[in-house]
């Protein structure tokens, strides 16, 4: 049981006098939900309740959403109603608000994750490329991570092709294409096998095999950016020791998009996703991505139209994926303009390290 003290007209109020209190937050916005985490975090605020915004029946529900990986503030996600009530209670002159959480324990289950090698290649020389299998429950997930689970397997199904023939040629190291399971409960699958590659001893399977990890998540927002995971932004836990293979890693990637007069912008290294393990453990990391929960700007949006014409510029002030974790996220939520282009900078990226 907690005793939370509301402040007053908390929706107006500066980030910086939140110390102490529990921030009561709106969906929406230009900060992403782990921005908002690391706002909050460091603003010294005691703890976090995001709660929907009831524009559509969508946004009704409670939020489904999560902060960084290895964020330790509280965080509950609540429905419209409930955040409407403790808002509106922010305007009595005195009020305490309890809550009280009830856990279950549901026991253990299995999250199964899928590797698949090149026959060929050293077995200590191994480049990762990665990216999850599962959705939220919300909705059937085709741009998030169906767009990426099919990238990863565009790639592999076409290097398996090419090196069934004389003319190209193999890569001396080895890749392993894993597609991750339980990422949207908190990069389990990835996690877990991070973990036991740090305890393995036989080689081809030790976390000292590793070279770098790829990781494609979210490949197709209808309101796409090309973006690059921005090692320069890693966080600051993060070991010096990975960020000058992870910089390398981006300036491929941006390369890429400049020899083909495409757009591109970086966004956050901030380890929301499958790389995120990987990091920690020193393991180099980078990829792209079309973007979940972040705002596509004026000044974005008039640098795609001027690239890529009006009708792939997209919308300002909208996000990048507008059904990101909803009911809405099916075939009809992919860009195909945005995702060709994406999967063949990956494809670049993997032939080109």
């Amino acid at each position: 049981m907690s005793h939370i003290r509301l402040p007053q007209t908390f929706q107006t109020i500066e980030w910086e006098n939140a110390a102490g209190l529990v921030a009561l937050v709106k969906a929406g916005g230009k900060c992403t939900y782990a921005e908002k985490g690391i706002l909050a975090r460091n603003n010294n605020v005691r703890a976090i309740l995001f709660y929907n915004n009831g524009e559509t029946n969508a946004n009704l529900a409670p939020i489904i959403a999560r902060l960084r990986h290895t964020n330790e503030l509280p965080a509950l996600y609540l429905s419209y109603a409930a955040g409407q009530t403790l808002s509106n209670a922010t305007f009595l002159t005195s009020v305490t608000v309890k809550i009280s959480i009830q856990l279950q324990d549901l026991g253990t289950f299995p999250v199964d994750n899928i590797c698949a090698d090149t026959i060929e290649g050293s077995n200590t020389e191994i480049i990762v490329v990665g990216s999850h299998s599962d959705s939220v429950p919300a909705g059937p997930g085709i741009n998030d991570n169906g767009s990426g689970t099919a990238a990863n397997l565009v790639l592999a199904t076409n290097l398996a092709r090419l090196y069934r023939t004389t003319s190209y040629t193999k890569y001396k190291y080895r890749v392993r294409f894993c597609w991750w399971g339980a990422e949207e409960i908190g990069l389990a699958g990835s996690s877990y096998h991070v973990q036991k590659a740090k305890t393995a001893t036989t080689p081809g399977e030790r976390l000292s095999d590793y070279l770098i990890n790829l990781n494609f998540d979210m490949a197709g927002s209808p309101n796409f950016i090309f973006g690059i995971y921005d090692a320069n932004t890693a966080p600051s836990e993060t070991p010096v020791q990975v960020l000058p293979g992870s910089r390398k890693v981006t300036e491929l990637y941006r390369d890429w998009f400049i020899e083909q007069n495409l757009p591109w912008d970086y966004r956050d290294f901030n380890g929301r996703s499958d790389y995120g393990p990987f990091l920690e453990e020193c393991i180099a990391a980078g990829g792209v991505a079309t973007g979940s929960d972040a705002i596509k700007t004026a000044v974005q949006r008039e640098k795609y139209r001027n690239s890529v014409g009006d009708n792939n510029a997209g919308f300002a002030g909208a996000i990048l994926d507008p059904c990101y974790h909803l009911p809405c996220d099916t075939i009809a939520n992919i860009h195909q303009f945005g995702y060709e282009n994406l999967i063949q900078a990956a494809a670049f990226g993997l032939e080109h390290l």
